[in-house]
């Protein structure tokens, strides 16, 4: 059987750096991406990336026939509380691999098979806490667990039949959410075998600089970074941030099986054949080799503002008067 593959329905347009994410994620052999989708666009497709032709429409159709009732699904953003469903809605595709899971668009993926495979060789039931990805061990009885009761709740139920995002696909204990009522409190009830290391680059919004929010699993939170002064690069195939050491001149170097860019307007590449590519705040920029010591790094030049929050008011903004000028039409 083949080991793992990642279900991501989308619909409508694509980020501008989708191709980046595709270059990305077609390093990792072991891995399948079925990308469900109504966005006819000419991309590169890797051999490990598989396109299924879909609308919203067939995607309630679909979900309205194997759950047994309507759900509410209004916008595709809502879609991110179907995402613990994924393998009970598209059985019939996965039926060839070990594990699935579901991930976001906007990931740059790092060695996946070199850190991520040999994980899934230890039996667990579940990997990871976080919406963005999140992995399933493939069988009946797991595709069906967001079914189960909870407290004496059919969660899955309440999340399908509001059109409010209920946060189902992700671990988050907090002022919003309490009560951890979504998919990983399930798997713990019901006693599953769980891997929670965070193991992710997930920049935290609101924040200019690349500050990571990283889960803690014994809080069933996610926590906010110390900002460091680091550079991040997608190097061979791996995500890499190198930090300045506070005692030396030496480079720490860190990595991830992912770097995951959430509510950040990027810069485009030009050059998507470019290698290493530096993953900026706001861009994406070609580098000819990586840092080896702290000149090296140019610590004035990270000390600039970026144009984070001009991008993202700005487009705030340009998404405002396209939804005004549509109703005036």
């Amino acid at each position: 059987m083949k080991k793992c593959v990642l279900i991501l329905p989308y619909f409508g347009k694509f980020n501008n750096y989708f191709p980046f994410f595709l270059k990305s994620f077609s390093k990792n052999t072991d891995y399948d991406i079925l990308i469900i989708t109504d966005n006819t666009e000419k991309y590169h497709y890797p051999q490990n990336v598989k396109i299924l032709p879909y609308t919203l429409d067939d995607f309630r159709r679909n979900a309205e026939s194997k759950l047994g009732f309507a759900p509410c699904i209004p916008k595709p953003y809502k879609l991110c509380d179907y995402k613990p469903a994924y393998g009970f809605l598209f059985e019939e595709y996965i039926k060839d691999y070990q594990y699935w899971g579901h991930c976001d668009c906007d990931l740059i993926f790092g060695d996946l098979n070199r850190l991520l495979t040999p994980i899934l060789q230890k039996d667990y039931d579940k990997i990871f806490a976080a919406g963005h990805l999140t992995i399933y061990r493939n069988n009946y009885d797991n595709n069906r667990l967001f079914m189960s009761q909870f407290r004496g709740r059919y969660l899955y139920r309440e999340a399908f039949l509001t059109d409010k995002i209920y946060a189902f696909d992700e671990d988050y204990r907090g002022k919003k959410y309490p009560d951890s009522l979504n998919i990983h409190s399930i798997f713990l009830d019901q006693g599953k075998k769980i891997y929670s290391t965070d193991m992710a680059f997930s920049a935290a919004p609101g924040k200019a600089e690349l500050t990571r929010a990283a889960y803690q699993p014994s809080l069933r939170a996610f926590k906010r970074e110390e900002t460091r002064k680091s550079r991040f690069y997608w190097d061979d195939g791996r995500i890499i941030e190198l930090s300045l050491s506070k005692n030396s001149d030496a480079l720490q170097r860190r990595e991830y099986i992912y770097i995951h860019l959430q509510s950040r307007s990027m810069k485009p590449l030009k050059n998507i054949d470019s290698e290493p590519i530096e993953i900026r705040a706001t861009s994406f920029r070609p580098v000819t080799k990586l840092p080896s010591n702290a000149k090296e790094m140019h610590v004035a030049e990270m000390m600039l503002p970026n144009t984070y929050w001009l991008r993202f008011y700005g487009t705030k903004i340009l998404r405002k008067l396209k939804r005004t000028l549509k109703s005036l039409n």
